[in-house]
């Protein structure tokens, strides 16, 4: 079964489980490539652990631990990281992907991000969990502290869905790049401003959400522009 095929498929059940009298998408932008109508979060994500479980010590502990292991290296990094753009994977694929390179690329990746924002928005607000440095004063954040609730990762879900799409168009670096993609996401919890469970959630809408676009012709004809000039501009540069 090809990779298209299978996310066709995942696509359809993701859609499929969605519940008449769905809610609306906010506000009146309309969807670029995927409406946050199409995908159910709530029913696709697991709810995050329960106040005072063990399950949310232990998130805890990791942050903390993940706090201690700091490097002045690895905090500047996620500062960087903070920024949610796909040049951000400029560090793995060099100087030349930079989008006054890349009109199409950028555009394409900009797209992607505002729809998946708006998807993630539709669920902060249903499990309301507290950020780490909200739960325990002994969270050092190391980034500025984000109002909204802290479960699903909308960062994660961003640098996920990048990751995919990217791996598509390089599939020969499909590795380095899903790693950079997770590093970009645990950033989150390094910095103290999501618990692990938030960036593992996280990185699954962002899976949901790039097998919907691989269903959908207009991101597919702006992913092969976008391909295009992305191979090009790295092949030149070689």
């Amino acid at each position: 079964m090809t990779l298209l095929r299978a996310a066709a498929l995942v696509a359809l059940v993701l859609v499929a489980a969605w519940p008449a009298g769905a809610r609306e998408p906010q506000g009146d932008r309309a969807a670029h490539f995927v409406a946050p109508d199409e995908i159910d979060l709530v029913r696709l994500l697991p709810p995050p652990p329960a106040a005072g479980s063990a399950e949310a010590a232990v998130d805890l502990d990791t942050v903390l631990a993940l706090q201690r292991g700091r490097t002045p290296e690895s905090i500047e990094r996620a500062r960087k990281d903070r920024k949610q753009t796909i040049f951000r994977f400029a560090d793995l694929l060099g100087p030349s992907f930079a989008g006054k390179n890349l009109p199409a690329t950028k555009a394409l990746f900009d797209k992607l991000a505002e729809d998946e924002e708006a998807i993630l928005a539709t669920v902060k607000d249903i499990w309301r969990r507290p950020r780490p440095f909200r739960i325990s004063a002994e969270v050092e954040t190391c980034v500025k502290r984000p109002d909204s609730g802290s479960y699903p990762s909308s960062h994660a879900a961003l640098g996920e869905l990048y990751g995919l799409v990217l791996a598509d168009m390089l599939p020969e670096k499909r590795e380095a790049i899903m790693a950079r993609a997770a590093l970009y996401a645990q950033s989150r919890a390094l910095c103290g401003v999501h618990f692990p469970s938030d960036i593992e959630a996280g990185r699954q809408a962002g899976r949901a959400i790039a097998a919907v676009l691989r269903t959908k012709p207009a991101f597919i004809d702006a992913f092969t522009r976008a391909r295009v000039e992305t191979r090009r501009a790295l092949v030149d540069s070689d």
